[in-house]
């Protein structure tokens, strides 16, 4: 009995993860922009446009090795990466809705609701833009 690996190039599955960390980048600014505007919230200075460009693209960049990484040594590997980061993306919206119950508060307010949407967008645009790119036979020819 042989053994199929899915065939994917890591290279390929690195640039997916770039790709997609800027594209998350990108949304996260757009997003961090409307909800400052919109809430006034500015007092958190470590959430800036530069580290989101530097954090972004490095964290999904890690996120298509690990997706090289489950699609060549599990079958249904799209599948489970898909999992692994819904289930991320769960245990993250469950730190910050404890998060505002512990402290009090409105969970669409200051620090939290700026976390949360960015959570949502990181996570969501990980979960299926990598594999889609990765995949995608006509993006890297």
């Amino acid at each position: 009995m042989s053994v199929v690996y899915n065939k994917i190039s890591f290279s390929k599955s690195l640039l997916a993860g770039i790709l997609a960390g800027i594209a998350a980048a990108l949304l996260n600014l757009i997003y961090m922009v409307a909800y400052r505007d919109t809430t006034g919230f500015a007092t958190a200075k470590i959430i800036m446009p530069l580290s989101i460009f530097i954090g972004f693209p490095i964290v999904l960049g890690l996120a298509g090795c690990c997706y090289y990484l489950i699609k060549r040594h599990l079958s249904r590997g799209v599948a489970w990466f898909i999992f692994f980061f819904l289930a991320l993306l769960g245990a993250l919206l469950l730190i910050t809705v404890a998060d505002t119950k512990d402290d009090g508060g409105n969970l669409f307010s200051g620090l939290r609701g700026l976390c949360l949407g960015m959570e949502i967008i990181t996570c969501m645009l990980g979960a299926f833009f990598i594999p889609y790119l990765a995949s995608h036979p006509g993006i890297y020819e």
